[in-house]
């Protein structure tokens, strides 16, 4: 498994708190290229995590460092890539293929 640098883990959030929610509260830290807040498949209900990820590691080391609550509650820590699941291989290879 390796650190993926720009994204961060964000867990413990409200099932209130949507992609534009985190969006919002992160952009004051630097540029976010994605926000995704997690949804179970069948009932679209949230699973109460979601993932940030920044144009800069740098920015991402700096926020993961520091303590944040979004709607009362939040933890951050940065992802953890697992190269044993094809879909994470998969969607690497799609994202070297476009940047």
């Amino acid at each position: 498994m390796e650190m993926e640098p720009r994204k961060l883990f964000i867990g413990g959030i409200s099932w209130e708190t949507n992609e534009g929610h985190l969006r919002e509260y992160f952009q004051k830290f630097g540029e976010v290229m994605e926000t995704v807040t997690m949804k179970d498949r069948k009932t679209g209900r949230a699973r109460g995590f979601g993932f940030v990820v920044f144009a800069d590691p740098a920015v991402a080391e700096i926020v993961v460092r520091k303590k944040h609550i979004i709607d009362g509650r939040t933890e951050l820590k940065h992802s953890i890539l697992n190269l044993s699941q094809p879909s994470m291989l998969l969607r690497l290879n799609l994202e070297v293929y476009q940047n």
